[in-house]
């Protein structure tokens, strides 16, 4: 695939806005990009049974999921790298003695150690998540790519310096993403160009979150989102406008790729 273009962009805030909807001119955008011949990728917190329907909206089929920890490439897993069970037998226990609960996100669905908490209903619902189904040990039975932890920012630094083998990013005011050390969606792009053969130098992010930070740095043009985080914006080559102002068709006019 020498030479071959492709394009990797997060979901929330990049090409979903408030959790609901892509922007007309965002789906018209990603339409010429394919008609380009330039090859588009998710790149996502998320997992590939978590996307809304945006892969089947955007005609999309391959996915850097879960921060990096699977990567889905013309609907085929061609890398993952669950999380160890024995981490996450001690960091269950611990959200067990905090009075915190967990949802642990495997490969098609979701699992939480408490139902209807009002906290993950909340976040989920806003993401237009499907709620996860309550199974207090559903990580010793499935692979789990991703965990959340439901703590305040005050509570978290208990669970940052305790393991070694996780790495802890907030996302919501109630809750953290959980993924494995070394893992991100830089991480997960790098695995697809190995496998893949296309070069670094051909390849552009757009991100909006402190998720995208290592992915806008590594690719060869890291774009942030203009509604994005001041730390999303000083690590990427080139700000774009808004996700309600066009800010993807823009940015990828700015690089002659529609």
């Amino acid at each position: 695939m020498a030479n071959q273009k492709v394009v990797f962009f997060d979901i929330d805030g990049t090409l979903l806005h408030d959790g609901h909807f892509v922007p007309e001119s965002t789906k018209q955008a990603i339409r010429k990009l394919q008609e380009n011949g330039v090859y588009v990728a998710l790149a996502t917190g998320r997992g590939p049974a978590m996307l809304s329907g945006i892969r089947e909206l955007l005609n999309i089929d391959t996915i850097i999921g879960y921060n990096g920890q699977i990567v889905v490439h013309q609907n085929e897993i061609i890398y993952k790298r669950p999380q160890p069970k024995t981490d996450l037998t001690h960091l269950t226990q611990q959200a067990k003695e905090n009075g915190h609960t967990l949802v642990y996100l495997g490969e098609t669905k979701g699992f939480t150690t408490k139902s209807n908490d009002t906290h993950v209903v909340d976040s989920l619902g806003d993401l237009d998540m499907p709620l996860p189904i309550h199974d207090e040990e559903a990580f010793l039975s499935h692979d789990v790519f991703q965990t959340l932890v439901y703590c305040t920012a005050e509570e978290e630094a208990d669970y940052v310096k305790r393991y070694d083998a996780f790495d802890f990013i907030r996302w919501h005011p109630h809750a953290m993403d959980v993924i494995n050390v070394g893992s991100s969606k830089a991480e997960g792009i790098k695995q697809f160009l190995k496998l893949t053969n296309i070069r670094r130098e051909d390849t552009f992010a757009f991100g909006d979150a402190l998720n995208d930070l290592e992915m806008l740095r590594y690719v060869g043009t890291g774009i942030a989102m203009g509604n994005g985080l001041p730390e999303t914006k000083a690590a990427a080559d080139y700000v774009t406008k808004p996700i309600l102002e066009d800010g993807i068709a823009h940015g990828l006019k700015e690089f002659q790729l529609i």
